[in-house]
């Protein structure tokens, strides 16, 4: 996590807090004058690393709710950027939030508008964290930061006036459900007692008024007055803060309330202010004050953030890919050295095998050889019951061929192969007949032939069948007839034929 500060700002100095696992510790202090920012850019100088968040406690705040319309994305946008600027002419510095839908009608939204009113005060200190470059992530008020304070004391329900008190005065927030309302500060001098007790619970008298007239408190149900005091105070403001048909007061425990926001070490004083570097630390509010320009290095910061934590998972990926594939090679290392051992142990039972065998008169190479030449002529060796089997099937669909002589034989189907013998071939000759009536149907005659050397061809896998002799000549120039030239004297003579079916053996 990237170390983080804190600038608390009032209208006499600015305080710069340090903040690491919930510990708050000051680092300076700065008076605002002239002086003091000078010092203030030599401090950032020295400490622009990690991220900084401003939180100002001024008595120059406004805030105005009203009900708008509800819309969604730019016209949503552009509706806040026009109420802002009708408002709170003249100063950048201002926000919104949403304190939800209207029941009734057109379910109207309410938007709380805020803003600091006197950016004069804080142009010294943000011209000096534009010239360091550092990374200012926003402006919060402390108005808008004690809202984690409420539901870590688990008071966040119904409407509620919060009072605490720091270096510059008495701070009044009024809060509805948990959500801010209204805030303001009274400045020390402007207290009307200048004992602290009395002037909390003057305060809190002065105000109610304003609430009923601006209809944020019922005027017949007293409003719960909440004052943030030390333990060592409890019987001064006890005594002070007594509860009325108006106003009820309740006095928390400052040091409880640091304790249940992870502060430590609790504050030793009355004023409150490390109690709010901790709420924003833990929870920072989604709204802020800050224009874009003053966050123009905190962008920079995040895209470099990103690209680093990007990086990193890269990073991590491949790492764990190249522990998941050296992982995998180890195995197949181990795998690869099982088998190699079972190999080893394999040959050694053969040779074991061998040994003990009895002698032979030729040497078991020899014998090797000889017993795969005789596997080699055993493939090659045939009977003529493959293709007699064919020839009959097909026969039986042509019962006017009449069988005359059949002759089979082995004949070389080629070049020898590799192992030295020739790929052999089973041939059977087949000569037949046809009855006397093709003598004159020439044409059906080649036509029954031809249908017949095709479904031999289709009858067995690897069926060859050729026709060595038509049943008549197709020589060009020569008359058709049937059988051949020198024995074919009329048309009425029977038209004798020729196939040769051949299959190639394994080799």
């Amino acid at each position: 996590m990237p170390r983080r500060h804190v600038l608390y700002l009032d209208a006499t100095q600015l305080v710069a807090y340090g903040w690491r696992a919930g510990e708050v510790t000051e680092h300076a202090r700065f008076s605002n004058t002239h002086e003091g920012v000078t010092a203030f850019a030599d401090f950032l100088r020295t400490h622009r690393d990690g991220l900084y968040l401003m939180l100002c406690d001024l008595a120059d705040e406004a805030f105005v709710a009203e009900m708008v319309p509800f819309v969604r994305g730019s016209d949503r946008a552009a509706l806040i950027r026009r109420k802002l600027g009708q408002h709170f002419f003249g100063t950048p510095l201002t926000c919104a939030r949403s304190l939800g839908r209207s029941r009734a009608g057109r379910r109207d939204e309410q938007m709380l508008f805020c803003a600091l009113t006197r950016p004069a005060l804080l142009e010294p200190w943000l011209a000096a964290l534009r010239d360091a470059d550092v990374a200012l992530s926003g402006i919060h008020s402390v108005a808008l930061a004690s809202e984690p304070v409420l539901e870590r004391l688990r008071i966040a329900q119904g409407s509620m006036l919060l009072l605490a008190i720091t270096r510059t005065g008495v701070r009044q927030s009024f809060f509805e459900e948990g959500r801010l309302r209204f805030s303001r500060l009274t400045p020390l001098g402007a207290l009307s007692s200048n004992d602290l007790p009395r002037a909390c619970a003057e305060e809190a008298r002065r105000l109610h008024p304003y609430l009923l007239s601006q209809r944020l408190v019922t005027r017949n149900a007293p409003l719960s007055v909440r004052v943030l005091v030390p333990p060592a105070r409890m019987d001064e403001f006890s005594q002070a803060c007594r509860s009325n048909d108006m106003l009820q007061f309740e006095l928390i425990d400052s040091h409880l309330a640091a304790q249940r926001l992870g502060l430590r070490p609790a504050p030793d004083d009355l004023h409150c202010e490390t109690l709010f570097v901790q709420a924003l630390m833990r929870q920072p509010p989604a709204e802020q004050f800050a224009p874009a320009a003053e966050r123009r290095a905190f962008r920079v910061w995040q895209a470099r953030f990103a690209l680093i934590a990007a990086g990193s998972v890269a990073l991590a990926a491949c790492l764990l890919m190249a522990t998941h594939s050296a992982l995998d090679s180890l195995e197949l290392r181990e795998k690869s050295a099982r088998l190699q051992d079972d190999a080893r142990r394999a040959e050694n039972a053969r040779r074991d095998i061998i040994a003990r065998l009895p002698p032979t008169p030729v040497p078991l190479d020899t014998l090797r050889v000889v017993h795969e030449r005789s596997l080699q002529l055993e493939q090659r060796s045939a009977a003529p019951a493959g293709l007699l089997q064919a020839l009959g099937t097909v026969l039986e669909r042509y019962p006017q061929v009449e069988l005359d002589r059949l002759d089979w034989k082995l004949g070389s189907a080629g070049m020898p192969a590799a192992d030295g013998l020739a790929t052999v071939e089973a041939q059977l000759l087949v000569q037949a007949r046809l009855p006397a009536e093709y003598g004159a149907q020439q044409r059906r005659a080649l036509e029954l032939v031809d249908a017949l050397a095709t479904d031999l061809g289709r009858a067995a896998n690897g069926l060859q069948v050729k026709v060595t002799r038509p049943p008549f000549d197709l020589e060009s120039g020569q008359v058709l007839r049937g059988g051949v030239r020198s024995d074919r004297s009329d048309a009425d003579s029977t038209p004798q034929f020729a196939l040769l079916i051949s299959r190639r053996l394994a080799p």
